[in-house]
């Protein structure tokens, strides 16, 4: 949900964008895991070529997947003044920030001596994320695809977040040497099996990996794996960065059952219009 929210109540700002991320990967109902395994034991659809048809609708309604980085939820424009019940729960969704951080059991390996940009940036992040500014989340913060679209040379990716849509050739050609640095980088990709690889470079460093001041630098290079076994795609993204990682960073899979209905459509969202920040004056963030 990218439109902008004046007041929300404690309960609902915190639950919606201070949830634990490893809660997140599991939200998806009571029984999620045994539909999810269900929808894996049908049969695949395969495309003429041969490989896997990767098209359709990802996530259906009972999928809450998408909550797992807050940058990606609801934002909250905060009032320029506040009461007392403002300042508790700002105070509220502090402390609960600060557990989810906390809590996190895959966070990227960076060096010693940038642990502490990470926590400047994690601290200041209303200033500085620039998802909070209505920028593009970038890969791989996007997550998985919302929707596929799956011809026999090129795959397009779209998302429901951000109104943003990828296009990745699979005819075996190599990374364009002229691509400008952007958001989305160049992605090229190719078929390993039944798995579609994803290999993107040229990704601009004004991106972030996460909402927890998760940077990177423009020497970022990342691989998505996407696999769909029956009625399940389960996407997978490691992200190597020399200039800030002690060693590749393995993100968390995440596993989306297809939308059953044949009649869905990704819709609109609304504009994300940034106003709060030259209003903001403390560290309340989240």
């Amino acid at each position: 949900m990218t439109a902008a929210i004046s007041r929300l109540p404690a309960a609902i700002a915190i639950a919606a964008l201070c949830a634990s991320p490893a809660l997140a990967q599991r939200g998806r109902g009571a029984g999620g895991d045994a539909n999810t395994a269900a929808a894996a034991a049908k049969p695949t659809p395969r495309a003429p070529d041969g490989h896997p048809d990767l098209s359709g609708v990802w996530g259906g309604a009972a999928e809450t997947v998408k909550a797992i980085d807050p940058g990606q939820s609801t934002r909250i424009l905060f009032p320029v003044r506040t009461g007392p019940d403002d300042k508790r729960i700002f105070d509220e969704m502090d402390r609960a920030a600060k557990e989810r951080q906390a809590a996190e059991p895959n966070k990227p390996p960076y060096k010693p001596e940038l642990l502490g940009k990470v926590q400047l940036l994690s601290d200041k992040r209303q200033f500085n994320d620039p998802s909070f500014y209505c920028k593009p989340l970038g890969v791989p913060r996007i997550g998985p695809p919302n929707q596929i679209v799956q011809a026999p040379t090129l795959v397009v990716l779209l998302y429901q977040g951000r109104n943003t849509f990828r296009t990745v050739p699979t005819d075996d050609r190599a990374h364009n040497p002229d691509a400008d640095w952007t958001w989305n980088g160049d992605s090229v990709g190719r078929w390993d099996g039944d798995t579609l690889v994803i290999d993107t470079t040229k990704l601009v460093d004004e991106s972030w990996l996460g909402a927890d001041g998760w940077f990177h630098s423009n020497k970022a290079h990342v691989v998505e794996r996407l696999t769909r076994k029956g009625d399940a795609l389960t996407w997978a993204a490691t992200v190597e960065d020399p200039v800030v990682f002690t060693k590749t960073w393995e993100m968390t899979p995440r596993t989306l059952r297809l939308n059953p209905n044949p009649k869905v459509l990704l819709e609109e969202d609304p504009p994300c219009l940034e106003q709060d920040g030259p209003h903001i004056v403390t560290d309340d963030h989240h």
